[in-house]
């Protein structure tokens, strides 16, 4: 290696020690404040311009919501599940090692919410999400059983949201958790803000469904699946970061770490890809 060579190699290990002293919440920020995902759905919303096409938009919501949720848990099982890829430095013995349950325990406070059971009470987000949109079909006086036969799913969403529950998770490779990682922190994020603005939508536009779902089931009532989401998920996407530093800090090779970090920015921006799609698609049939 000749005097040219060293000097770019120096600049280059240098280049990644400063990438690694960077907080990773500072890129993400970074990353959030030049996203136009949020305008984007804004728009969307203002163009309901009918009862069918709400009813549309809500169900593909939820759909997109539940396609979501479920990676969660399966992030959680696959980085645990992942042996020597997460390692405390300082332990002596090859089990005491193994730090992957200290990462996946970051993304696991999303998923016990998730799954939620309190005091006999069902708050599985899944199902508050079902009680919500049967709210919704009752307050338009349309039956369930009809419901999917006149407002079926485009292929093209159908695609979307199956991209959704396997983007990253069907090789199962280091980079494509760190990806995988990225994505999670995107969609908590990007979720707390989408649910603020269509409760913001809601019960600007439409205050006559939102009393009615608030006033159904009393205490279970419809809308506390999007009343939740309104503030819960930003402890998610706090949790998240904790999770993209705890593996880059525990990255077995210490000197690839710097490019497993930008796998996390790779799976961030994959995230803001996808959402950005699935609203622009959400009411394709329409169009």
């Amino acid at each position: 290696m000749d005097t040219q060579d060293i000097e770019l190699a120096g600049t280059r290990r240098a280049r990644e020690a400063d990438t690694l002293r960077e907080p990773i919440g500072a890129w993400v920020e970074g990353a959030i404040a030049s996203a136009s995902n949020n305008e984007s759905l804004q728009r969307r919303l203002d163009s309901i311009a009918s009862d069918g096409a709400l009813l549309r938009f809500l169900h593909r919501f939820v759909l997109f919501n539940d396609a979501l949720a479920a990676r969660v848990p399966f992030l959680v099982g696959l980085i645990h599940l992942t042996p020597n890829l997460f390692v405390d430095p300082q332990a002596d013995e090859d089990f005491c090692r193994q730090s992957n349950g200290r990462v996946a325990a970051y993304v696991a406070k999303a998923a016990n919410d998730e799954y939620s059971t309190q005091d006999g009470s069902n708050l599985v987000h899944q199902y508050l999400s079902q009680m919500f949109f049967r709210g919704v079909l009752g307050h338009y006086a349309i039956d369930g059983r009809d419901f999917n036969r006149q407002f079926p799913v485009p292929a093209r969403l159908s695609a979307l949201l199956d991209e959704a529950r396997g983007t990253f998770f069907l090789e199962r490779g280091p980079e494509q958790i760190f990806c995988a990682l990225g994505f999670h922190v995107g969609l908590e994020f990007f979720a707390h803000k989408e649910f603020n603005l269509v409760d913001a939508y809601l019960r600007t536009r439409h205050r006559s469904l939102v009393t009615s779902l608030e006033r159904d089931g009393g205490a279970g009532a419809a809308y506390q699946w999007l009343a939740i989401h309104t503030v819960v998920e930003i402890a998610h996407y706090r949790a998240g970061l904790e999770a993209l530093d705890a593996a880059v800090a525990y990255y077995y090779d210490r000197d690839r770490a710097p490019h497993m970090r930008s796998r996390i920015e790779d799976g961030f921006a994959a995230f803001v890809d996808l959402q950005h799609r699935y609203y622009r698609a959400i009411l394709c049939d329409l169009e």
